[in-house]
């Protein structure tokens, strides 16, 4: 079941304040590739960021993604509790040749 989902049942999910700009995003990626479990928020500091799914890279023509382990080619839903602002980062994504 999703986590979200039970723990939110029946009350509406907080609106996000507005998306994480492109220098955040980029901190965010950059912390999550050195730390995964110590990812700080840009704005409010540390354990504050949870992640949510990991999820596959590509979207369906539908507009969803399936859920997958955190190997190879992936991307991680990061959430920060405090400022109540989500992301999608490709996490697990190798570049070669």
């Amino acid at each position: 079941m999703n986590r979200i989902a039970h723990l939110m049942a029946g009350a509406e999910l907080p609106q996000p304040s507005g998306p994480f700009t492109d220098a955040e995003a980029l901190e965010l990626l950059m912390a999550y590739r050195r730390d995964p479990s110590n990812v700080p928020c840009p704005t409010c500091g540390p354990e504050q960021i949870e992640v949510l799914a990991f999820i596959e890279p590509e979207i369906d023509s539908d507009g969803f993604a399936s859920m997958t382990e955190p190997e190879g080619d992936y991307a991680a839903a990061l959430y920060c509790h405090r400022c109540q602002r989500a992301i999608g980062i490709l996490a697990g994504a190798v570049y070669g040749d």
